[in-house]
């Protein structure tokens, strides 16, 4: 099962950047002799996590888009993701905007394709 908040996501919507993420952050900087100094922390939080619903592949209703705008609408706002076995509290990547895109797969047409972008929190 797929499911953002109360609403269930069709089966075929797509996690695009599933194995994109690195669970390490790493800087690095030199001394003036020429040294590499490293820093490097594991990150808990904060998995990007983009939804997509491409066409041939998933469609949306009106129902579900009108769903998800009203709650891409609610500042702040943390929602649970169910992904299968795996369970993520999430918000919209409102500082990557658009935090949600979808597009009528023909004018003034009730069935969408677009995407959805989540952080882990």
């Amino acid at each position: 099962m797929k499911q953002l908040g109360d609403l269930t996501l069709p089966e075929s919507i797509q996690w695009t950047d599933r194995r994109a993420w690195s669970s390490v952050a790493m800087e690095t900087a030199r001394t003036l002799g020429g040294t590499p100094v490293l820093w490097s922390q594991p990150l808990i939080k904060g998995r990007p996590i983009t939804l997509e619903a491409a066409d041939g592949v998933t469609w949306l209703d009106q129902a579900t888009v009108m769903a998800i705008e009203a709650m891409a609408a609610q500042s702040g706002a943390v929602f649970p993701l169910i992904w299968g076995a795996e369970s993520y509290q999430v918000m919209f990547r409102h500082h990557e905007p658009p935090a949600i895109q979808f597009q009528p797969l023909w004018p003034h047409h009730d069935l969408y394709t677009g995407t959805i972008k989540l952080m882990e929190i």
